[in-house]
């Protein structure tokens, strides 16, 4: 059976697994692939504390109770079929699936494995916690990545905490036939993200092919366009071809060959873990099968900010509060890895980590803060600040990389849980051991900000930085303003761990006062990529999960207005209020890969589905440029700052540049 036959015959299983309710009925089923950074409220989201958001009708409604499971890495897969055998990606894993309810059971009790109210599923939702670049390419894919569950699950290990849930349930064992349906499977056909397509485009581009300068390349350059991992045999290498996107020449063998590159290898110690490389387009045909890749709608979920963390074993950090983006790029780059690079640092070698170069959070950092997005052949600027991939060559992996002064090393980690585990072990000398594994020191990395990622680094040990002297969190580092703010500068916040209302840590009542401010730098927009029905569907997962990001878990600013209705079992209580939600977005450009093709269409700075380009690393520009008008007046700090429309200011033909 081809490949193409085999995909269809699992969408053929999958659409006959799943019961049919009535004959108006038709179940929503979401497989969904990319961002940590949504993972957990979008679980939350689902699960709507045991309540199908989705009901209809009154109980016993054939869909009104839902449950949930969770486990970790490698027990479901992500299947790219594209180039033979499968290239598979996995990560930890939610499912959250809706049942009939009867009214003389809890809805926990109508989860349990043996209740014949778990006998089938009807809605279900299913998330798979891949990068961000991962899940865009899984989603644009001709085929897509198929996703699927084990013919027997293990038992769940309650990645989420139960406090978190709503009503303080635990992970259930879905039954058989739910697990068979699990197990079928079917493709992604949502994509979570921290970046646009087109910027995912572009990392996927400048990931696999020559380690270089591009065609278009002019002014001051790094060499960086391209970071070389491509196949050897690839069309892509050379003089020229650096950061150029692969595309269909259907000669046998070479289309394989410029679109699946080298997997990027981790460098930490006792890892194996690994970022596949694989080429996909996200307008027009597949670069390997020539196949039409589909129509897509982004939908927008809120604004994460990045947050640069620290281990202080050693002290080196004691008095460092801050970070300019100078002193990250010296640092990042390999230049000087010594914590006197900081303002009041105390001397000292230290390790730098590095993440994936596919990842979301390491393009919006890249982007943000290190080498800036550059518009080539505008008067011949080039590049603007300094890549983390400076000095990394052929690395592959980086690990135990000596920088060129103060004696530290750099290494690189595949996915949020490995970067955050790597800074919270970078001073363990029975993990960094000497020799080919580097050295135990105080280490640096970042991370998209929420309760999830941070909450093992939340000890006296670790702490985070400002960024050019704004707090990613507060609205100021540790003066006492907010009501949950630590008395030690930079402690992580806790709060995750049992829920917890925004009005009731940040004193002016809203989340990340300084993102929704425009103040704070390091940020990026989080998005879902969809289309159809499914994308329909979508729109009001993300409805479902916004009021938990205000109401239990504060992880982002919600990309629009929510309107809480407190309840006594809410984190809240029984407070009424609305969350505003973000007032500003990034200045979108045209993308374009080491060839000057473009990556999608013209730029539309928009804060709705209508939005296209990219975006990372854009000026940070009030939303109400993106709805027509023609001038606005927002508040930068103690300052009145009025942006105008067609000025340097709106910046609709380029990204960011540095004054």
């Amino acid at each position: 059976m081809s490949r193409i036959k085999l995909i269809l015959a699992v969408l053929v299983v999958a659409a006959i697994a799943v019961p049919v309710a009535s004959a108006t009925y038709v179940p929503t089923v979401l497989w969904i692939g990319g961002s940590s950074a949504e993972w957990q409220t979008m679980a939350l989201g689902a699960y709507n504390a045991g309540h199908n958001y989705l009901a209809t009708g009154t109980n016993p409604s054939p869909n009104a109770s839902t449950c949930h499971y969770s486990q970790s890495s490698g027990v479901f897969n992500l299947t790219d079929t594209r180039q033979g055998n499968g290239t598979v990606d996995s990560d930890s894993v939610w499912v959250v699936w809706s049942v009939p309810h009867n009214g003389a059971n809890t809805a926990q009790q109508d989860c349990t494995d043996a209740h014949t109210n778990n006998s089938a599923a009807l809605d279900v939702w299913v998330f798979v916690k891949v990068d961000s670049v991962v899940g865009v390419r899984c989603y644009f894919a001709r085929p897509a990545c198929g996703i699927a569950g084990p013919a027997a699950l293990p038992a769940p290990n309650n990645k989420i905490l139960s406090a978190l849930w709503g009503d303080g349930s635990t992970d259930s064992t879905p039954s058989a036939a739910v697990q068979s349906f699990l197990h079928a499977g079917a493709v992604v056909n949502v994509a979570a993200t921290d970046i646009r397509p087109e910027d995912a485009a572009f990392a996927e581009c400048r990931v696999n092919s020559d380690l270089g300068n591009s065609a278009q390349a002019s002014g001051h350059m790094d060499g960086l366009d391209g970071l070389g991992y491509q196949d050897p045999g690839a069309t892509q290498n050379g003089a020229g071809h650096s950061g150029v996107c692969p595309h269909y020449t259907g000669v046998t063998n070479q289309d394989l060959l410029n679109s699946v590159g080298q997997p990027i290898l981790t460098g930490i110690p006792g890892s194996t873990k690994k970022a596949n490389v694989l080429a996909f387009n996200i307008t027009g045909k597949d670069p390997l099968t020539n196949t039409t890749v589909p129509a897509a709608t982004t939908y927008a979920v809120g604004a994460a900010p990045i947050v640069f963390i620290v281990n202080n074993t050693n002290s080196h950090f004691d008095n460092v509060t801050n970070a300019t983006e100078q002193q990250l790029q010296t640092v990042f780059s390999g230049t000087n890895c010594n914590a006197s690079v900081f303002t009041h640092g105390t001397a000292g070698a230290i390790n730098v980590f590095l993440r994936e170069p596919l990842s979301g959070t390491y393009n919006t950092t890249e982007a943000t803060v290190m080498r800036y997005p550059t518009a080539y052949g505008t008067g011949g600027v080039g590049v603007i600040g300094t890549s983390m991939e400076t000095g990394v060559g052929t690395n592959n992996p980086v690990k135990d990389l000596n920088c060129a002064a103060g004696g530290g090393s750099r290494f690189r980690g595949i996915g949020t849980g490995e970067e955050v585990g790597a800074v919270h072990d970078s001073a363990n000398a029975a993990i960094f051991n000497g020799g080919a594994n580097g050295t135990a020191k105080d280490g640096i990395g970042f991370t998209f900000f929420s309760f999830g990622n941070v909450s093992t680094i939340t000890a006296a040990a670790y702490k985070y930085l400002q960024l050019n002297g704004v707090d990613p969190i507060w609205a100021s580092y540790s003066n006492g303003f907010d009501t949950a703010q630590s008395a030690t500068a930079g402690a992580l916040p806790t709060g995750g761990a049992t829920g917890v209302c925004e009005r009731d840590i940040w004193a002016g009542g809203f989340s990340f006062p300084n993102l929704r401010n425009g103040t704070y730098r390091a940020w990026s927009n989080l998005r879902m990529i969809s289309t159809g029905t499914a994308g329909g569907q979508v729109a009001k997962l993300i409805t479902a999960s916004n009021k938990y990001v205000v109401t239990t878990v504060p992880d982002y600013v919600p990309a629009v207005s929510v309107a809480i209705t407190g309840s006594a079992t809410s984190p809240c209580g029984t407070v009424t209020f609305t969350d505003k939600g973000m007032g500003f977005i990034r200045s979108h450009y045209q993308q374009k890969d080491g060839a000057g093709t473009l990556l999608g269409v013209a730029p539309v700075n928009e804060p709705t589905t209508a939005e296209k380009g990219g975006d990372m690393g854009g000026m940070i520009i009030p939303t109400q440029l993106g709805t027509g008008v023609a001038t606005a007046t927002v508040k930068i700090g103690e300052k009145q700052v009025q942006i105008v429309q067609g000025t340097d200011n709106d910046n609709n033909l380029g990204p960011y540049k540095r004054p």
